[in-house]
């Protein structure tokens, strides 16, 4: 038998937040639900820059975050060509910009910001 679960107790647990708009807003019908929430974990990573600007800030005081393909694969459980593919998704839809930075090093991720309207 299964225990309740309570609502004051999911509060001891740690939640990604993915916005409502990736869901509702038609100008993201096509967005695929792994690709939504995969931005929900990059939204949570820049949080997490925007609290250490001096490390993660470009020249021009833009917040980006480092988030590797191999990340997304072991969090997904997918293979590179599909952790690419949500990357490229995100892209399309203007959620996520990605700079090279050459020498092996990984890409700069600027999470953009959603959209609310129509």
């Amino acid at each position: 038998m299964s225990k309740k679960a309570y609502w004051w107790e999911a509060e001891a647990f740690a939640y990604y937040r993915v916005p409502k708009a990736l869901f509702t807003n038609p100008r993201y019908k096509e967005l695929s639900a792994e690709a939504a929430l995969l931005y929900g974990l990059l939204l949570d990573r820049t949080g997490l820059s925007g609290r250490n600007v001096a490390a993660f800030s470009d020249e021009s005081g833009r917040i980006f975050i480092y988030y590797t393909l191999n990340k997304v694969c072991t969090i997904f459980g997918c293979g590179h060509d599909k952790a690419t593919r949500l990357f490229v998704e995100l892209e399309k839809h203007g959620l996520l910009i990605r700079k090279r930075q050459g020498k092996g090093k990984p890409n700069r991720l600027y999470v953009q910001k959603f959209r609310t309207d129509g």
